[in-house]
């Protein structure tokens, strides 16, 4: 089974954690970066307004991939416009499988994974599962028993 990883991360827990599924799953790993930088504020008035930005490119045609990770923070229980630009132009998804990982500061309800898994679903994937790992999980690495957890949703592909 061939896994890409498409990662967006501000402060860098989200890559690591990208990092680390990539290891686990021998995956290829794209990272999403904005073609400009903005204040955090601007960032988040983008992401709370459902707003998409330009960004470098990246690989975006899931033609050679059997499944699509995508990695995302939670920004005021939204997806960043960058990964709703990203989501926009993924091409060949349709039959593929996918799965969503997200980092949020705190573990209110979000509706970045039902945003992404709607949008995927429309576009004719199907939905392997999702985890939230919140940034302290992170900063103490104590996420591990969650991405094992996570990484088992993944058998299915293999048989």
């Amino acid at each position: 089974m061939k896994i890409l990883i498409a990662v967006y991360s501000y402060s860098g827990n989200t890559l690591k954690l990208a990092k680390d599924l990539k290891k686990i799953f021998k995956a290829d790993l794209t990272q999403i970066k904005t073609l400009t930088d903005k204040w955090y504020l601007f960032k988040i008035w983008d992401s709370l307004r459902g707003n998409q930005v330009p960004i470098e490119p990246c690989i975006n045609d899931i033609s050679n991939y059997d499944c699509l990770i995508i990695c995302s923070p939670v920004w005021m229980g939204r997806t960043p416009a960058a990964i709703n630009e990203y989501l926009s132009m993924v091409k060949h998804a349709k039959d593929k499988s996918f799965a969503v990982l997200v980092t949020a500061g705190g573990d209110k309800k979000d509706n970045t994974t039902v945003y992404i898994r709607e949008y995927l679903t429309e576009e004719g994937m199907n939905f392997l599962g999702q985890i939230k790992i919140l940034s302290d999980e992170v900063k103490n690495n104590r996420y591990q028993e969650k991405l094992d957890i996570f990484s088992k949703k993944f058998q299915i592909l293999e048989k």
